[in-house]
This record gives C-alpha cells, sequence and structure tokens, in this order.
C-alpha cells in the first residue's frame, strides 16, 4: 500500500495513470464513433460533425470536469474548477489548431492538391465559437461562480443546437441504413454486435453510446487524480498540467473521429467538428457539471484569485479562435502553408503556457519573466489583489452582470 501511494504520488506515477486513462478514452472512442455514426446516419454533412460527433468526442472534456468538481476540496473548489476550465481550454486550443494541421497533413498525403471546407458551415460555427469564448471570458470574470453561471453556459449551447439542428437541408445529404459498417464489419466485436441483425441496431448502438460513454467515464476520473498527482508532487498549480496533458489526453476522441471523417472525404464533418467539439468545450462540458454540482451542494465557488490566473489563458483562446476561424474561412483550400502556420502557433501556446507555469511558481527564467509581463500588463500591472486593466475592466462588468446572482 505504501509503494502504491508513493507511485500516486509522484510525477511519474501520475504520468503512467494519464498515459493508460488516455489510450482507454481513445479506444472507447472507437466503440462511440460506431454508434453515434449509425444514430446520425440521416444528418446531413456538417451537422452530424457539429453535433452528435462534437458531443460524443468531448465526452471526455465533460467528465473531467465533473470529477474535478466532485473530488475537489471545500478550500480547493476554486483552483479545482480553474483547472478544469484549463483542461477544456487547453482541449479547444488543441482541437483548433492540432486536429486541422493533422486532418489536412493527411488529405495531402493521400495526393489531394488541398482541403476545401464549406464556407456556411465555418460562418456558422466559427461565429458561435467566438461567442462561446467572449461569454467565457466575461462570466469568469466575476468574484464568485454561481449555479446561474452554468446555466448561462448550457442555454447557450442549446440555441447553437437548435440552430444548427434547424439549419440541415431538407433531402440533404443520406447515409445508408449500416453507415459505420463496411466491409470491416466483422473485424471488432462491437460492430459485430451492432449489426448481427437487420432489426435492433439502433436500439444497440445507445447501448454501445452508454457503454462506452461510462468506460470514458472511469479513465477521465484516472485523467483527474494522475493530473492532481503531477501538480502536487512538482508543487505546481494542476491548472497548468490540465492545460497541456488533461487538454491533449482529453482531445484524442476528437482527434480519432476527424481524421477517419477527412479519410471518408467528409471534410466538413472532420473539421465541424472541431468547432463544434469547442463550443460544446466552453458551455456544455463546464457548465452543465456546474449547474447540477452547485445546485446539489447549494454553494458559491470564490473565484477572484483563480479566475485572475485564467484571464491570460482565455484571452489566448479567444484569439487563437479568430486566428483559427480566419484560416478556414477565408482562403480557398487549406494546403501545407497552413499546416505550418498553425504549428508555429500551437508551439508558441505550448511556451507561453511553460512561462506562465514558471512565473506563478516564482520561477526566474526567461519564459517566466516573458509570461509574466503578459500577466501584470493584463491585471494592469498588478501581480495580486484587486486587479487593473482589462482583468479589472472584466471584473466590473462580469460583477454587474452576475451581482444578483
Amino acid at each position: 500500500m505504501e509503494l502504491f501511494e508513493h507511485i500516486m504520488g509522484s510525477w511519474y506515477g501520475g504520468l503512467v495513470v494519464m498515459v493508460i486513462s488516455s489510450y482507454v478514452i481513445a479506444r472507447s472512442c472507437d466503440v462511440f464513433e460506431a454508434s453515434t455514426d449509425y444514430i446520425g446516419r440521416n444528418l446531413s454533412d456538417g451537422v452530424k460533425g457539429a453535433t452528435l460527433n462534437a458531443i460524443g468526442s468531448s465526452m471526455p472534456e465533460l467528465l473531467t470536469t465533473v470529477f474535478f468538481l466532485v473530488f475537489a476540496t471545500d478550500e480547493n473548489l476554486g483552483r479545482d474548477l480553474a483547472a478544469s476550465v484549463g483542461g477544456n481550454t487547453g482541449s479547444a486550443i488543441y482541437n483548433s489548431i492540432i486536429i486541422p494541421m493533422l486532418v489536412i497533413w493527411f488529405v495531402l498525403g493521400m495526393g489531394v492538391l488541398g482541403v476545401r471546407m464549406t464556407k456556411k458551415v465555418v460562418l456558422r460555427d466559427g461565429l458561435f465559437l467566438i461567442g462561446a469564448n467572449l461569454l467565457l471570458l466575461v462570466l469568469l470574470s466575476s468574484d464568485r461562480i454561481t449555479w446561474m453561471h452554468g446555466l448561462v453556459f448550457t442555454a447557450f449551447y442549446l440555441v447553437y443546437l437548435a440552430y444548427t439542428l434547424l439549419s440541415m437541408k431538407p433531402g440533404g445529404k443520406k447515409r445508408g441504413k449500416n453507415s459505420g459498417g463496411g466491409d470491416d464489419e466483422q473485424q471488432c466485436w462491437y460492430k459485430r454486435y451492432q449489426f448481427r441483425e437487420t432489426t435492433g441496431q439502433l436500439g444497440r448502438s445507445w447501448v454501445l453510446l452508454g457503454v462506452s460513454t461510462l468506460v470514458m467515464g472511469i479513465a477521465c476520473a484516472g485523467l483527474v487524480e494522475g493530473c492532481k498527482g503531477i501538480a502536487d508532487s512538482l508543487d505546481i498549480n494542476p491548472l497548468f498540467v490540465a492545460l497541456i496533458l488533461v487538454a491533449a489526453a482529453s482531445s484524442l476522441p476528437d482527434t480519432i473521429i476527424s481524421i477517419r471523417d477527412a479519410r471518408k472525404g467528409n471534410y466538413d464533418d472532420s473539421l465541424s467538428n472541431v468547432l463544434g467539439s469547442n463550443i460544446f468545450d466552453i458551455t456544455i462540458s463546464m457548465g452543465l457539471p456546474l449547474l447540477v454540482f452547485l445546485i446539489a451542494t447549494d454553494q458559491k465557488i470564490e473565484f477572484l484569485r483563480d479566475g485572475q490566473n485564467l484571464i491570460d489563458i482565455r484571452v489566448i483562446l479567444l484569439v487563437i479562435t479568430v486566428i483559427t476561424t480566419a484560416v478556414f474561412y477565408f482562403p480557398r483550400t487549406l494546403s501545407k502553408r497552413h499546416v505550418a502556420l498553425l504549428g508555429v502557433l500551437y508551439v508558441l501556446f505550448i511556451l507561453y503556457a511553460i512561462g506562465a507555469a514558471q512565473y506563478v511558481a516564482g520561477s526566474d527564467t526567461l519564459l517566466g519573466n516573458a509570461a509574466g509581463v503578459v500577466k501584470e500588463w493584463l491585471n494592469g500591472g498588478s501581480a495580486g489583489g484587486d486587479p487593473g486593466g482589462l482583468t479589472g475592466f472584466l471584473r466590473r462588468v462580469a460583477n454587474a452582470i452576475t451581482g444578483g446572482w
């Protein structure tokens, strides 16, 4: 028992748990995709990617938020909420940059000259995603977080979902009855189960959906514990572990589904899944668990200090969202130069995240000092206490909106 506790209390033990959890999530994603592919067989291009695929592949983000809140002690509730937001934010950044890079690279490797996206899909999801980012930027600047915050985020997603479903063209492209089966139906257990008879396929698809979600939940609990183990052993804020490691691990389903859609030639689905997943991550993955948890526990979360730590990450997410939406919308096709641009963008983000962690920990390093300049500028030159600058402005706006919540 002591050996087990020692391993789990070390950074390498936490990392092992996170790697195993990531693998389980990736395998669960295969089952989830098979079920949603059949359930969404009659949805038009772009709609399935933005709804079923996005919801399914973003379940890890939602479940990690659940476990961050449930496992948090009262004194660390604000810190762990910030870590869950960091995981969702990092996942959104990963989705916006890494997944399109891999999709474009994969398609170009198949001999296709460039990737085209339907501009209407990009404009629809891109504008909603920018709106979700602005909501995140403002509302999480409140001094305290209540269940009403969760309700507003959840309601925003429901508006997006309703608009997306209503925008589906009548008589659009349909998927076959056994969509998701194909020649490899007999090569994996879940497809043999799913398509074993012509009747009951829809019901069995829903069973697979439930089972895969349950397994993902167990794996996400491992992600949260691994994240905290790494943070505690290295004496850093778990926000920064979640921002990179939890984000990448929980985004594996998005990556797998997007690449598989691209391989089938469904470019709208492969990239609208990215945008739709980000909207889900920012609104439902955070908002719904927050709504349920705070109603159930009758609490409010003091968030001034932890929200102040998050201001730079939320600003970066908004900037990256605007840049990547423009990259998807304006070029006629996406090519190698766009892969390079996205790659540089992600490297800069990782370097900043490392520097921000070093700055908060008090380390005197080049990256830490550079990140500190950004943080202090956003806080109006204040490293603590009542913030000024953009942070202070957003705080005043947020408290004016949420003061009666």
